[in-house]
This record gives C-alpha cells, sequence and structure tokens, in this order.
C-alpha cells in the first residue's frame, strides 16, 4: 500500500513530463503513488501519461476540465488516501531518494512537515544553482536536521514554491484555492504551516526546479499577473478571517507576500 502520493498538475508540458515522470518511476522509496492530473492540457501530454500508466501500475492517469493549479491542489488533497503528500510540478524533477529521505525523517522524529534544499536549473547551460529555500534571513535561518517544535510557525518565512516538501495530507484538507489562476501553491504552504507542531529542514538539495522554461509563471511578467494576485490576496483574507488562535505571524507573512510579491 502506498505511504506517499506524489502530485504532479499538468498543462501543456509534453516536453518536460518524461523526465519529471522518470524521476518519480525511479525512486529508491517504493511505496508511492503518482498521481498525474492533466488540468484540460490540450496536447500530448495525457498520451505520454497513459504510456507510462501501463508501464507502471503506481502511475494514475487522472483527467480533469481546465481549472487552474489551484483546481488541481483542491482535487488532489481531497482525495488523497496516503498520509503524506508530495508536489512535484511537471517542468521539475526530483532525486532519486528525495521521497526516501523525506518520508525517514518524517517518520522518524513523528513530523508534521519536512522540506529540503533543492537546485534551481537554467536550461540554456544546464547550470545548478543551490537553494536552500531561506527567504527572509533576517526573521529565520533554520538549523538543519533540528526537529522545531513551539517554533515550527517560523517556517512561514521560507519560500513556498513546492519544491522538496513533504506535507501530512490530514492537516491540509482544510485549505481552500482559488481557480483559473496562478500562484495558488502559496497558499497551501502558508495556511498549512499554522497547523504544523513539529517540522524539520534537511539542507540536501532534493529537487530540481527548472527556472527559466516558456511560461514558467514566476518569471511571467504579463498584466493579468497582479489580477491573479489580487484573486489570490483575496482567498487567503478570507481563510485567515476563519482561523482560530494566533495568526499574526501568518498575517505578517501574507503582507510580506504582496509587498515583494513572493
Amino acid at each position: 500500500m502506498a505511504k506517499v502520493t506524489i502530485v504532479v498538475p499538468i498543462y501543456n508540458v509534453e516536453k518536460y513530463l518524461p523526465k519529471c515522470l522518470d524521476s518519480l518511476i525511479n525512486q529508491t522509496f517504493k511505496d508511492i503513488e503518482i498521481w498525474a492530473i492533466s488540468d484540460g492540457s490540450p496536447d500530448n501530454s495525457v498520451k505520454i501519461i497513459k504510456e507510462y500508466a501501463k508501464k507502471d501500475k503506481r502511475v494514475k492517469c487522472i483527467e480533469k476540465e481546465n481549472g487552474g493549479y489551484g483546481s488541481v491542489l483542491e482535487y488532489a488533497i481531497k482525495n488523497i488516501k496516503t498520509k503524506y503528500f508530495l508536489i512535484c510540478d511537471p517542468d521539475d524533477w526530483i532525486s532519486e531518494d528525495a521521497i526516501e529521505v523525506l518520508y525517514t525523517a518524517a517518520e522518524d522524529n513523528k513530523l508534521d512537515f519536512v522540506r529540503a534544499a533543492y537546485y534551481d536549473v537554467y536550461s540554456d547551460n544546464n547550470e545548478k544553482v543551490f537553494r536552500d529555500g531561506i527567504s527572509y534571513p533576517q526573521v529565520f535561518v533554520p538549523e538543519a536536521n533540528k526537529v522545531y517544535t513551539d517554533d515550527a510557525e517560523l517556517f512561514l518565512f521560507m519560500s513556498d514554491s513546492p519544491h522538496a516538501k513533504l506535507y501530512k495530507t490530514e492537516l491540509a484538507k482544510h485549505i481552500k484555492f482559488p481557480h483559473h489562476v496562478s500562484y495558488t501553491d502559496g497558499i497551501l504552504y502558508k495556511f498549512y504551516i499554522p497547523k504544523v507542531k513539529r517540522a524539520m529542514y534537511i539542507d540536501k538539495p532534493l529537487a530540481y526546479y527548472l527556472v527559466d522554461r516558456e511560461g514558467n509563471t514566476v518569471t511571467d511578467v504579463k498584466p493579468k499577473i497582479a489580477d491573479y494576485h489580487k484573486i489570490v490576496f483575496d482567498s487567503m483574507m478570507k481563510q485567515y478571517d476563519k482561523l482560530k488562535g494566533n495568526k499574526d505571524m501568518l498575517l505578517y507573512r501574507i503582507f510580506l507576500h504582496f509587498i515583494y510579491m513572493n
């Protein structure tokens, strides 16, 4: 029985998808299921997924109407049955021991959340740049392999991109996502961390993030991006109002998100 679900949100990525899926099916940790979710992708992505599913029963080809990145996360989190899940964008890939390292750390230390370092990769020259995920060093620089308990909320001040993060499924069930917009992975991270009681950072790079591929929303500068950020902000504030307990740290992190757009 699978212990970890790997969610792959897919839209127009046929060029990159095989490398991503190869990295997933070749994991040293075998008790996984791979949910390759086509968000109404019009290219050959579904055909590629089905070819992999024929060879490896752990690969599940899931097709849904287009609803945007958030709708894929919403569908996945609602339906996942495994204890943990990880998101791997289809233009990225992970090291062969990524799930083993993250899962072992989570189980051995009874963690609600564990994240690792990653590489930024540039397609023009295949340059790899180590990233520790530290976004606000003036606020929080984690000690590697330390279990954070009372101060686990400080993980809010690390990057919220999906790379090399293992989530406990039950703690993400409450999160809502707007549809048909980008930048919704940040909602998952920001509203998950306040639920975390035990967290850890591993300074080993376990994921590879293709930074400069065409269509990457992080490097997109179209005018509509501002509209997307507003929709995401509205969604976060509605959910913030419904949270219970001390919310000041989360509000400050949301504030920083929209100052620096990350």
